[in-house]
């Protein structure tokens, strides 16, 4: 009898020993998640490019140096054009209108594109 009374506390503290060991490792892992998540919004990067869906063709404005704003065929994926911004450090708005395309960066006035092209518009 002495034995199974024995038997059943090493059981309960190996099953005790396995539940803190996981509750230690679900915590570490919440902790580095909410600091990776912190470190992004202190950079203000994370989802930074606008992206638009027209009428078949992707729109994207991306953050970079250069900054570019791409056009591409949602079907086949294939780059249409590319344009670029200059230094761009800040998300980007993009506007998708019936031949154009308009960007605005932190402020600046709007760049506007030719839909089909690409190219610049005065």
């Amino acid at each position: 009898m002495d034995t199974v009374g024995t038997s059943g506390k090493r059981v309960v503290a190996v099953l005790l020993g396995l539940v803190l060991a996981a509750g230690l490792i679900a915590w570490l892992g919440a902790a580095q998640l909410e600091k990776k998540t912190l470190a992004g919004q202190k950079t203000g990067l994370e989802g930074s490019n606008a992206m638009v869906v027209s009428d078949g063709v992707l729109f994207e404005a991306r953050i970079g140096d250069p900054g570019i704003v791409i056009a591409k065929d949602v079907g086949s994926g294939k780059e249409l054009w590319r344009a670029e911004l200059g230094s761009v450090t800040s998300k980007p708005v993009l506007l998708v209108r019936e031949e154009i395309v308009e960007v605005q960066i932190a402020g600046t006035p709007w760049m506007t594109l030719d839909r089909s092209t690409g190219e610049p518009l005065e």
